[in-house]
C-alpha cells in the first residue's frame, strides 16, 4: 500500500505520478532496492501529489538510475521534499549497512533531483505536450497536497494521491473535481469508518489531564509532516485557554522543526481562518511550554526531569528515529502513556503495540510494555470508508472506471465492493505492475 508509483503512457508521451518508498515491513522495504519497472531515462516528467516519503522517497534513486526529466509539485511540497529526503537517506543508509546493501542514494542524487524540480500553484493548468494538460487541485491531506487532474481532448483522469479527512485544524477541505472519466484513488481506510473524529481534541485533552494526574510521560509518535503541526497547534490552544494543566512539551525531531518552519513560509496554503490569524500577527506554532529538541544529547536528557511531560517524536509508526529511545524509557512505566495518532502499517512496531503486544524488541533490547497504549483515530489525515464513498459519489455521473489503490488488500477490496454496490460505478483494485488501458 506504500511506495506509490504510477506510469501513464500514450502514443506520444509518458509520465509518472509519485515515486515513493515502500514502508512498514522489512520484506516490503526490500522492494525499494529493486529496479524500476521502466527505464527512468525514458521518462520526461514526474508529477508529485504531496510530500510524504511513501510518495517521494524513491525520487533520488530514479535520478540515480537515469531520470533527467522535469519534476512538478506545489510550492510547499517542493519546500519540504529536500529535508524529508535527507532524513530518509540517513535511515536508508543505516538499513543498507545492516543488511549488506549498497546505499539507495546519496546527497548528490537528492541535489540533482531538487535541480529538476519546479513548483506549480493550485488551479493553474500546465501544458505537458502530446495534447495533455495537468492541474493541481487541493487534496486537503497535508499542506500543499494535491490531486493531479490530467486532461486531453475533453477527457479527464484524476490521481487523488492521499485524500484529507477534513479533521486538520490547519487545512481547507479538498477541492471538488467536476467531470471525471477515470479516477485512481487511495483506500488506506477503505474498510473502516471512524465514528469519533469530531471528538479527537477532547480525547487529547483527556490524555493530557490523565498524564498530569499520574505524573508520567505522554509519548506521541508522530509523522514530522502535518501530524506534528496539527498536534502542536491543538496542544497550544488547550494550554493557552487553560483547558489542560501546563507542562513541558518537547518536539524531539529536527525534521519536524524544519517542516514547521517551511510551513510558515507558505501561509496562503492554510485554511482561510488560519491565514487570517497569521496575518493578524499570531504565531500559531509558538507557546511558552513548547521546546524543540535538536541534538541527540538533549534528546536523551528529556527523560531526566521528574513530573508530567509530553514528548512528540518521530517516526509515526515507531519504525525508527528518536521515538525508539523514548519508548524504551516509557513503555515499562505504568504511569506513562503511548498515544498513537496515525495509521500503523501491518508489521510496524506501532501496529504491534496497538494490537496489544506486551514484550517488544527495540534497538536490540527486549522491552516490557506496562504503559497505557491509547489511540486517537481522529487525527488521521486520510478519508475513512464513508468519506471515500461520498467522494466517489461526487463524480458518479461521469466516471467510467475507478482504480482503487494505496491500501491494504482487504481495505481496497472492501471499498471496491462498496463503490459497485452503492455508486454503481466500475471499480477494480489493481496490484503492483498491473496494466490498464483507458481512452484518454
Amino acid at each position: 500500500m506504500t511506495g506509490a508509483n504510477f506510469l501513464l503512457e500514450s502514443e506520444n508521451i509518458k509520465f509518472l505520478v509519485d515515486c515513493g518508498l515502500a514502508q512498514g515491513r522489512h520484506n516490503a522495504e526490500e522492494d525499494n532496492w529493486e529496479k524500476f519497472a521502466y527505464s527512468p531515462s525514458d521518462i520526461p516528467l514526474l508529477i508529485i501529489t504531496h510530500g510524504h516519503i511513501d510518495h517521494i522517497g524513491r525520487i533520488p534513486k530514479l535520478v540515480k538510475d537515469g531520470f533527467r526529466g522535469k519534476i512538478l509539485s506545489t510550492e510547499v511540497t517542493r519546500a519540504i521534499a529536500e529535508p524529508l529526503l535527507l532524513d530518509s537517506m540517513e535511515l536508508l543508509a543505516h538499513d543498507a549497512m545492516k543488511h549488506g546493501r549498497e546505499e539507495l542514494y546519496n546527497k548528490e542524487d537528492i541535489a540533482k533531483a531538487m535541480s529538476l524540480w519546479e513548483a506549480v500553484p493550485y488551479h493553474e493548468p500546465r501544458d505537458i505536450g502530446g495534447g495533455f494538460s495537468v492541474e493541481f487541485l487541493d487534496a486537503g491531506h497535508i499542506l500543499g497536497s494535491a490531486m493531479v487532474r490530467v486532461a486531453r481532448a475533453g477527457k479527464v483522469m484524476v490521481f487523488t494521491g492521499d485524500l484529507g479527512s477534513r479533521n486538520s485544524p490547519l487545512l481547507a477541505p479538498h477541492d471538488k473535481l467536476g467531470k471525471v472519466d477515470y479516477l485512481l484513488m487511495e483506500s488506506v481506510y477503505g474498510d473502516r469508518t471512524r465514528t469519533h473524529d469530531a471528538e479527537h481534541v477532547q480525547q487529547l485533552k483527556v490524555s493530557i489531564e490523565d498524564i498530569a494526574k499520574r505524573g508520567g510521560t505522554l509519548l506521541i509518535p508522530a509523522f514530522s509532516t502535518e501530524r506534528t503541526q496539527d498536534i502542536i497547534f491543538e496542544i497550544r490552544e488547550l494550554m493557552q485557554k487553560r483547558q489542560v494543566p501546563s507542562m513541558p512539551v518537547y518536539i524531539d525531531s529536527p525534521l519536524a522543526q524544519k517542516i514547521t518552519a517551511a510551513y510558515l513560509g507558505y501561509p496562503h496554503y492554510f485554511s482561510k481562518e488560519i491565514q487570517a490569524r497569521i496575518a493578524a500577527g499570531e504565531h500559531i506554532f509558538e507557546f511558552s511550554e513548547l521546546h524543540f529538541i535538536e541534538d541527540a544529547d538533549a534528546s536523551r536528557g528529556i527523560s531526566s526531569p521528574k513530573g508530567p511531560k509530553i514528548i512528540i517524536a518521530g517516526s509515526g509508526m515507531s519504525n525508527g528515529g528518536r521515538v525508539h529511545g523514548h519508548e524504551k524509557n516509557i513503555l515499562p512505566d505504568k504511569n506513562s502513556t503511548l498515544l498513537i495518532v496515525g495509521y500503523q502499517a501491518a508489521g510496524s512496531l506501532g501496529r504491534r503495540l496497538l494490537e496489544g503486544e506486551k514484550n517488544v524488541l527495540i534497538q536490540g533490547e527486549k522491552v516490557r510494555v506496562a504503559a497505557k497504549v491509547e489511540v486517537i483515530y481522529g487525527y488521521s489525515a486520510h478519508m475513512d470508508s464513508a468519506q471515500l464513498l461520498e467522494f466517489v459519489g461526487e463524480v458518479a455521473d461521469s466516471v467510467k472506471q475507478i482504480f482503487v489503490v494505496m491500501g491494504e488488500p482487504s481495505a481496497s477490496s472492501f471499498l471496491v465492493q462498496r463503490i459497485r454496490d452503492y455508486v454503481g460505478a466500475k471499480a477494480t483494485a489493481p496490484t503492483a505492475k498491473d496494466v490498464a488501458t483507458i481512452e484518454l
